[in-house]
């Protein structure tokens, strides 16, 4: 199981050590978006089985950059000591841009449903404040600004995503393709419903890749290159 805690140290210590509101507002793919500065990051979507998860740890690793899948971030959004801690972190200016910010993003919710969207919004747009993020899902795209970021789609063939999971999964061909379509569905629908978007929309995404015949280290180098080409990023020496 992941010590949320001990994540959330390492990024405080990494922002601290940094000294983001002064040195750092220089640095390649960073900018100012309104009243709150942000970048660099890279956003990951992706089809369950086409391989993004890997590919957002092994760019992280070459960029030296902390990577957040769906299951930290929500993690953090929904622990409320935690996500004050990442909040609190923050200049009181910063804070307040996030806050106004997460709440104006909300389509109409059902109360209990908008506390946590408000929540996972203001964790999306502290990390992507912080800058120096892999961000796997969430609606990341949808959230932070584009400028400041590398966009990242990531498909397969149904066929191949089914023996992907299957095998990965220990699952059946059959049971594989069942979760692989209840997730397209579900991603599909959290797009539209949360963000008012079209996950599969190529406007959405920088560079989409197709994983049938790359390995995820071609990959990799793919949006390593795309990322250093928008943002001059260098990679961990």
């Amino acid at each position: 199981m992941i010590d949320i805690e001990d994540v959330m140290r390492k990024r405080l210590a990494l922002y601290r050590a940094y000294d983001i509101r002064d040195e750092r507002k220089q640095r390649s793919g960073r900018g100012k978006e309104g009243k709150l500065t942000c970048g660099p990051y890279l956003l990951f979507s992706r089809e369950k089985g086409a391989g993004g998860s890997a590919v957002a740890q092994l760019a992280g690793k070459r960029l030296g950059w902390q990577v957040f899948n769906s299951e930290l971030v929500d993690a953090i959004a929904e622990k409320a000591n935690v996500r004050r801690e990442l909040i609190e972190s923050l200049d009181e200016s910063d804070r307040k841009t996030i806050q106004d910010a997460a709440a104006q993003m909300l389509n109409p919710q059902p109360i209990g449903k908008s506390g946590y969207l408000t929540h996972l919004r203001e964790i999306l747009l502290t990390l992507g404040h912080q800058g120096d993020v892999v961000i796997v899902g969430r609606g990341a795209q949808y959230v932070l600004p584009s400028h400041f970021g590398l966009r990242v789609r990531m498909v397969a063939p149904v066929e191949m995503r089914v023996q992907r999971i299957a095998s990965r999964e220990n699952l059946s061909l059959k049971a594989a393709r069942v979760e692989i379509e209840k997730s397209d569905r579900e991603r599909a629908r959290l797009a539209r419903r949360e963000h008012g978007q079209t996950g599969a929309d190529p406007l959405n995404h920088d560079v989409t890749i197709n994983t049938a015949q790359l390995t995820v280290a071609a990959a990799t180098e793919v949006v390593l290159t795309a990322l250093q080409r928008k943002l001059a990023v260098k990679l961990k020496d």
